[in-house]
C-alpha cells in the first residue's frame, strides 16, 4: 500500500475511534457497542499498518489479489449491516403500531 494512502487511512481510522468514544461519553451507544466498534477499528488500523497480513490471509482463501478480498469482505459487511438494520426497523415499526393502537383504543373509550 502506498504510504500516503496509509497515512490518510490511519487518520480516518483514528478519527472514527474518537467519534465512537465521543458518542459513548454522550450516552448514545452502549458498552457492548463501543467495544465492538473499537475492535473493528483496531483491526482496520492493524491491517493498514501491516498490509502483508492480508496477503497471507488472501492466499489462504485462494483469492489472488488483496483488493478482491477487501471487496468481498466489504460486501459481506454491508449486506449484514443492511439486514440487521432492516430487522431492527421492522421491530420498531411493530412496536410503534402497537403503541398507536393502544393509544387510539384508550382515546376512543
Amino acid at each position: 500500500m502506498i504510504i500516503g494512502l496509509q497515512i490518510i487511512a490511519l487518520i480516518f481510522a483514528f478519527s472514527m475511534v474518537y467519534f465512537v468514544v465521543l458518542h459513548f461519553k454522550r450516552g448514545e451507544i452502549s458498552k457492548s457497542e463501543i467495544v465492538s466498534w473499537i475492535i473493528m477499528w483496531a483491526a482496520a488500523i492493524v491491517i493498514i499498518v501491516f498490509p502483508e497480513l492480508l496477503r497471507k490471509f488472501a492466499s489462504t482463501f485462494l483469492v489472488t489479489r488483496v483488493f478482491d478480498l477487501m471487496v468481498i469482505a466489504g460486501f459481506i459487511l454491508v449486506i449484514s449491516l443492511v439486514t440487521s438494520s432492516y430487522i431492527r426497523t421492522k421491530k420498531l415499526e411493530k412496536k410503534l403500531e402497537d403503541m398507536v393502537r393502544r393509544e387510539a383504543l384508550k382515546k376512543s373509550k
